[in-house]
């Protein structure tokens, strides 16, 4: 067994010093010896975890957020989630979900944690990809989480923030703890958690008033400004232009800065008013939504290559999904909101995942105090003098350090995956972490910021377990991101971008030819089955109405199965396939993708976690 001490990913050696102050105790873990060398945890079908259902197989073949996240989910982020599940529309509660964990981390300052004997900030890039009218509109209820409260101005800022009662200067410039900037090579300017100052706030500052989003049509050196201000900001648009007409103009090209703001490296710049200064510490965060045809403009912004051999491309959590051609209804009273579900459900595996327990109030009321406690929680963290460190417990380490081991394994014996998508499956690492540092976050928000003297505190189980597989989930969406966009391996990529459309679009020509096989009774009694799941039993009452046994039903399900036509979301229900309505991406056929539903499909249950 791997201990915390030899783990390439993880080392306590340099770890603050002082009493591990544990504020919530973690749930309790398994033993990293149950994750045995030569077992087939990571990798195989025999999992302790919901992912092992054909079901949860399904969801994460459809491109779902699956039923096992959602139920490691902390309230604030599963209650929302479930109000916009309850609407009908479950891509747009995976939207939001994506969009919110960027939102989130902007909410953390002096939260760091160790991933490669570095200090690392839980900041986050987050991107959805869909067509227009889809539902990535869904993003903006992320937002609504980091927005001003009553007693603010619309600008963000307060009146006792405005100006300092000493200096006079805008309050807007002061900077959090975390990241402060400072003439470079001074004491203040060094690298590393163990030199950073104490970092006080200024004089009459309250932490937690600043505006906390960062315009994106910025110019370079306005984001530098405002990064030198609010070191942990979100960029948060709703459209790619507004990012890639900045990067892609001479005044805006500041590419450096996102590339070294995943990776919480320092930025330097030369002022004529300041001399040297250096951001030790940036770490922003970005949550963005687009359509596919604009993406390729982002990542090419500044120039460079768009494809997944962009360095961009591989900070981003992608969530992509296909539109569902169907209406919605667009009338609802604010009670219809609260108490039940309206309109169609999207067609999925998890449709009943929000669908039982009972809750009460709106969507607005549950972001309304959701935002209250991120406010505090920011205000609380900023005020800190030192980080508050989150620790990884060796179990958790050893299942993280397995996981990611596997699929590097299983990519490294599989030809057909691209060079330039290796990048993404070593940040998927490093972003399992930052995600489930957030949502160790976020339940701190809900029950209470330790105290200041508070020195660290530990991962939960969790939290570990939910990250791992949501960031797994993202580089599945990667996959086929990437397969849209033509990276810098050529003719490989564009090999992989087309092999993708033609499937897709020669699916319906093969389903119709299918149909032609069968008999003219056999294709009646398949147009008279439920357009919505189905249990075998129903398909077994329709038999009479067609003249056939129930027993030559059976076969007939099992035998369209095979063929195609059907699929099963799950033990005991069948569904017409109907490749006409792509609502989702396909992994049928992309590189690496099965390889890694094979390790999400192997990871163990961590924790219990809650039911959503």
């Amino acid at each position: 067994m791997t201990t915390s001490s030899e783990n390439p990913f993880f080392s306590d050696t340099s770890q603050p010093q002082g009493p591990p102050d544990t504020f919530i105790p973690p749930p309790a873990l398994e033993s990293a010896a149950d994750y045995d060398e030569d077992s087939s945890s990571f990798g195989g079908t025999d999992s302790s975890g919901d992912a092992s259902s054909s079901g949860e197989l399904e969801s994460l073949r459809q491109g779902y957020l699956s039923r096992r996240i959602l139920k490691l989910l902390p309230e604030l982020l599963a209650e929302p989630a479930f109000r916009i599940g309850q609407r009908g529309d479950l891509r747009k509660r995976d939207v939001f979900l994506t969009g919110a964990l960027p939102v989130w981390a902007g909410a953390l300052p002096n939260v760091r944690f160790r991933y490669g004997g570095t200090g690392v900030s839980p900041n986050l890039y987050s991107a959805v990809v869909a067509p227009p009218a889809s539902g990535k509109s869904a993003l903006r209820h992320a937002r609504k989480y980091g927005r001003p409260s009553s007693s603010t101005s619309s600008g963000g800022t307060s009146p006792e923030s405005r100006t300092s009662p000493k200096s006079g200067a805008s309050l807007e410039s002061g900077a959090y703890p975390e990241g402060r900037a400072s003439p470079q090579g001074s004491s203040t300017g060094q690298e590393g958690p163990e030199e950073e100052p104490p970092g006080r706030e200024r004089p009459g500052v309250r932490a937690g008033r600043r505006q906390l989003f960062l315009a994106a049509d910025s110019s370079a050196a306005a984001l530098k400004r405002r990064l030198e201000e609010i070191p942990h900001g979100v960029i948060f648009e709703t459209e790619f232009q507004a990012l890639s007409r900045a990067l892609g103009s001479s005044w805006g090209s500041f590419t450096d800065v996102l590339l070294k703001g995943l990776q919480n490296e320092a930025i330097r710049m030369s002022r004529s008013s300041k001399g040297a200064v250096t951001i030790p510490h940036p770490a922003p965060s970005i949550a963005l939504a687009g359509t596919p045809a604009a993406l390729g403009g982002f990542m090419s912004g500044s120039g460079s290559t768009p494809g997944t051999g962009n360095g961009l491309f591989s900070r981003f959590l992608f969530y992509r999904f296909d539109r569902e051609f169907e209406w919605s209804p667009q009338f609802r009273s604010p009670q219809s909101e609260s108490t039940q579900s309206e309109g169609p459900q999207s067609e999925g595996p998890q449709s009943e995942d929000l669908q039982s327990g009972e809750r009460r109030g709106s969507l607005e009321e549950s972001l309304r105090g959701a935002g209250q406690k991120f406010r505090e929680a920011r205000r609380q963290l900023g005020a800190r003098e030192t980080p508050l460190w989150v620790s990884v417990p060796g179990a958790l380490q050893e299942a993280h350090t397995r996981a990611f081991r596997s699929l590097t394994k299983k990519w490294g014996e599989d030809g057909s995956v691209p060079r330039s998508m290796q990048a993404s499956l070593t940040r998927a690492g490093l972003q399992a972490v930052k995600i489930a540092v957030v949502l160790r976050g976020v339940r701190l928000a809900e029950s209470g910021i330790p105290p200041a003297s508070t020195q660290s505190i530990e991962l939960g189980a969790e939290d570990m377990e939910a990250g791992i597989r949501l960031s797994l989930t993202y580089l599945l969406h990667a996959i086929e991101v990437g397969a849209r966009l033509q990276g810098d391996d050529g003719p490989q990529d564009t090999c992989l971008q087309g092999k993708a459309l033609q499937e897709k679009a020669g699916s319906q020509a093969k389903l119709n030819e299918r149909k032609r096989d069968l008999t003219e009774r056999q294709r009646e009694y398949l147009e008279a089955l439920p357009e919505e799941p189905f249990s075998t039993a129903e398909a077994k009452d329709l038999a009479s109405g067609f003249g056939a046994s129930k027993r030559g039903v059976q076969r007939w399900l099992k035998s369209w199965r095979k063929a195609g036509l059907l699929r099963k979301p799950k033990r005991g229900m069948w569904a017409k396939r109907r490749p006409e309505r792509e609502d989702s991406p396909r992994t049928e056929g992309l590189p690496g993708a099965e390889s890694v539903i094979s390790v999400i499909d192997g990871i163990p249950a961590l924790a219990g976690g809650r039911a959503p």
